[in-house]
């Protein structure tokens, strides 16, 4: 009797561990070097240096590349669980079409606080009401543009803002199921704190859609993308990279290619509460 109090009494202290580790092993905070800054400051004149205070003691670190506010519609980016945002510094100002805000999230980059995902949730409002406000965006001009995790708060933004735009690159349903596919669901739904369960309200979105999935994707299984993408009700596209991985799929120039043929669309005007959005392809 007392074997079996000592294993289950062990069993419940391993998966309390486990829970309260469980943000460890879900977020992967990237530091930005003294070196990437000081390169960043020297030879990318048109890259402007974000600071936004998001609430007592936290302010979020990034970049803000600002090419034509009147004419071209502006991006906020929003990155996976290990990615430090100014790696797609580069990318974004030679081979996009648009203006784009790109803020580490907490804990990442020289960004301050821990991330958990209400925070970072209400960390994309606070980043987007801020540039909003600063420079006069038009929600309808601006999208949201979220990869692997960074859909989550892509999403969560664009129907908080009704913005016009909303891309997916590599994108789940939920965490939760994500995990399930790897581990017993059961320890899953024990252990996890942060779900990021989109697709509880994907089908509220609004905003014109476009989901760009890796027909190799190592990480997120493709059933995971498509039961959030089937569970769009918005106008929405799906594009299959072929030959990417799930880190790889920006290697490929037709990513930049879908993305900016996207973003010439007019957006899509949000529906009267009794008309509804057909989820119809574009």
């Amino acid at each position: 009797m007392r074997i079996v109090f000592i294993l289950v009494a062990g069993a419940m202290v391993f998966l309390a561990g486990l829970y309260f580790f469980s943000r460890k092993l879900l977020y992967f905070p990237a530091p930005v070097t003294p070196d990437r800054l000081a390169y960043i400051t020297a030879n990318m004149p048109d890259v402007q240096e974000l600071q936004i205070p998001v609430e007592k003691n936290v302010v979020l670190h990034g970049w803000f590349i600002q090419k034509d506010l009147a004419g071209l519609p502006t991006i906020f980016y929003f990155g996976g669980n290990a990615e430090e945002v100014s790696g797609n510094l580069e990318d974004y100002a030679a081979k996009l079409s648009a203006n784009v805000v790109l803020l580490n999230y907490r804990g990442y980059g020289l960004s301050q606080g821990a991330p958990t995902e209400t925070r970072l949730k209400s960390d994309a409002l606070a980043i987007y009401d801020y540039m909003a406000d600063r420079f006069g965006l038009d929600p309808a001009e601006s999208a949201a543009w979220g990869r692997s995790l960074g859909s989550s708060m892509a999403a969560h933004l664009a129907l908080e803002r009704g913005l016009g735009r909303l891309i997916l690159t590599c994108p789940f349903d939920s965490i939760q199921d994500v995990a399930a596919a790897y581990y017993p669901a059961w320890l899953v739904n024990l252990v996890l704190q942060d779900l990021h369960r989109t697709i509880d309200f994907s089908s509220q979105i609004r905003s014109s859609t476009l989901v760009l999935a890796s027909t190799d994707d190592e990480v997120i299984p493709i059933d995971n993308t498509r039961n959030l993408f089937d569970s769009l009700t918005c106008p929405k596209k799906l594009v299959h990279i072929h030959g990417a991985g799930h880190n790889t799929i920006s290697l490929f120039d037709d990513y930049y290619d879908h993305v900016n043929r996207f973003l010439k669309k007019d957006p899509v005007p949000a529906a009267l509460p009794d008309q509804p959005l057909s989820g119809k392809s574009f």
